[in-house]
Order: structure tokens, then C-alpha cells, then sequence
């Protein structure tokens, strides 16, 4: 699946057959649908430039970001997600492989909480980390002085945890540009 040696196979940045092949090459282990994986493709195109994504679990959307070449600055603590694995520690072995196995090494892993992340300037923001109202609160907050072009939250709905990124994400960021199942996107 890799081009020429010191090419990243996932640097290419056109849509259809790449897109598809690079979605078909994304771990297993996520809740990223093709239709949510495509729209958040779509929009972290046209950012251009460096993209912070705010929880990765094993790496399903971090691997479809740095698909498109750019920096990718992932912040996620680990830390609290599976009851089995507090420390987060065999998680965040799973993303390491995920990344590692596919050659990918515009990813910059920041094992931290967002509230704690220093800012830098970005394209583009997914945030998809905390599931509370607060949490959600923060990662936006945390988000919005990177500048931007686009943001969008996984898990915008009205069931479960996703009422509160909802509620969060309206009250601080108004109605979606647009809004693919659980994902939502807001131009910034």
C-alpha cells in the first residue's frame, strides 16, 4: 500500500478511489461510519493546514486525517475510557500500532487532557474526546483560538452522552453547516 520509499502512501490529496482506499485501510476498532468518515474528509480538505483531533481511542480518524499529509496534533489522555484498561495504557498501545503499522508519522500524540494542551495554529479541529457538557465545553474552548477554518464534533445526537455535545456545541457554536449522522461540522 505505499508508494515510492520516503513517500507516505496516505499523503495524496484527492477524493473518490483514494479516499475509498484510504478508509478501507482504517483499523477496525471506532465508531467512524463511511458517510461521517467522508464528510469529515471533505471539510478537513479544504482547511488546508495543520489539524488538532481531540480523542483518538485506537486510531480510526487519526489515520484518515494524517491521510492528507498535514500535521496532525492528537490529544488524548487515554486515561478513564475502559473500565478493563484505567490507565489507558493498552489503548494508546493500540493507536501507537495502528500509526506505526501504516507508516504514518505526521501524527504528533499529545497523552494529555485538551484542558491542559498548549494551542497551536490549525486548519482544522475534530473533537471527539470528552462526551460531557463541560468536557465538550473545553475541547471547543481549547479548539477556537487555534483559528480554525472548520470544526467538528463526533457524537452530536440526541441519545446518550450525545445530547450534551450537542447542547454544548449549539449553545457555543450555533446551528452546523452540516451534519452526517453523529458528526457535525460548523465553519468558524
Amino acid at each position: 500500500m505505499r508508494g515510492k520509499p520516503g513517500e507516505n502512501y496516505f499523503a495524496g490529496k484527492v477524493m473518490g478511489k483514494h479516499f475509498d482506499r484510504v478508509f478501507a485501510s482504517l483499523p477496525t476498532n471506532g465508531w467512524l461510519s463511511y458517510d461521517e468518515a467522508k464528510c469529515l474528509w471533505r471539510y478537513a480538505r479544504i482547511a488546508k493546514g495543520p489539524i488538532l483531533e481531540v480523542g483518538c481511542y485506537h486510531g480510526r480518524s487519526t489515520v484518515l486525517l494524517a491521510a492528507l499529509g498535514w500535521r496532525v496534533y492528537t490529544v488524548d489522555s487515554f486515561a478513564g475510557f475502559d473500565s478493563q484498561d484505567p490507565t489507558g495504557s493498552s489503548v494508546e498501545a493500540g493507536f501507537r500500532l495502528n500509526l506505526a503499522s501504516r507508516g504514518i508519522t505526521n501524527v504528533l500524540l499529545f497523552r494529555e487532557k485538551i484542558e491542559d494542551w498548549e494551542p497551536r495554529p490549525v486548519g482544522f479541529a475534530y473533537l471527539d474526546g470528552d462526551h460531557t457538557y463541560l468536557g465538550t465545553l473545553a475541547q471547543i474552548e481549547k479548539a477556537l483560538p487555534c483559528g480554525p477554518l472548520a470544526i467538528a464534533l463526533h457524537d452530536v445526537n440526541d441519545k446518550g452522552d450525545g445530547r450534551e455535545v450537542k447542547r454544548a456545541a449549539l449553545e457555543r457554536l450555533g446551528m452546523w453547516r452540516e451534519r452526517i449522522e453523529r458528526l457535525a461540522v460548523w465553519l468558524v
